[in-house]
């Protein structure tokens, strides 16, 4: 018995070229689609995470405005202790000068917010986003953070050691007692009355007190400086960040 096998016609160029092309299509349409995909999605994170910061820096501003409201009451009052010091004051009239380097103590630090900033970190950082003015401007405010974080610390080294000397020349009796309330603010404490005597009136003791101080009142100024630097970087970030989203 035979078995004949059935014959295909063999094909022409034309139809290899037009598998070819639709094969071609294919793979290619897949990849196009897959890369859109993905650039969705990571454009969708991009703008997730530019909304987060935008947040962190709008809280940073109202922290920055807080703060620097504090430090210039902390910059009148230390011009208020110089003059009490320098005008000799306070050796006709001790009150002031207690009550003012009493009030140096206090201190209304900024404190960044940066939850959208971590996330952004956690997420693979910069190179989330596409813009590079963005990504320059949130390198120049994250520069500036440190700068205030780094003065800051500074400026606390500073009070440590103002306090130090503090307690060599006041009576701390007398800051007791006109503490006024158990939370310290500037406002918080009263001024001493009937010329209550320091500890001592050793001019290189008070010396030591006023130079710690001078350095501390300085900082207050530099710090000062980078908060609105920061400020005037968050408001430009904002926006930049508002034409992105």
């Amino acid at each position: 018995m035979e078995v004949h096998h059935p014959h295909h016609a063999p094909k022409n160029w034309k139809e290899y070229l037009s598998e070819f092309f639709m094969l071609f299509m294919a793979v290619t349409l897949g990849f196009f689609v897959e890369n859109y995909r993905e650039h969705f999605i990571e454009r969708a994170r991009e703008k997730e995470f530019l909304s987060l910061i935008s947040k962190d820096i709008q809280m940073d501003i109202s922290m920055v405005d807080s703060n620097l409201y504090y430090r210039n009451i902390r910059a009148e009052i230390s011009k208020e202790f110089t003059k009490n010091f320098t005008d000799d004051e306070y050796k006709k009239d001790s009150g002031p000068f207690y009550y003012n380097g009493r009030r140096l103590h206090v201190r209304y630090l900024f404190e960044r917010t940066d939850a959208g900033f971590q996330l952004m970190k956690n997420a693979g950082g910069l190179r989330l986003i596409h813009n590079p003015k963005i990504i320059q401007a949130i390198q120049h405010y994250e520069n500036s953070i440190s700068a205030i974080e780094k003065f800051q610390e500074g400026e606390m080294n500073y009070l440590r050691e103002y306090s130090k000397a503090n307690a060599e020349v006041f009576d701390v009796k007398v800051l007791m007692k006109y503490a006024g309330s158990n939370v310290s603010n500037y406002t918080s404490n009263l001024i001493p009355q009937g010329n209550p005597p320091l500890l001592t009136y050793d001019r290189a003791k008070i010396n030591v007190m006023m130079a710690q101080f001078f350095a501390m009142d300085k900082s207050n100024y530099v710090v000062m400086h980078f908060e609105e630097k920061l400020k005037k970087e968050g408001q430009d970030l904002i926006k930049l960040i508002e034409t992105a989203l």
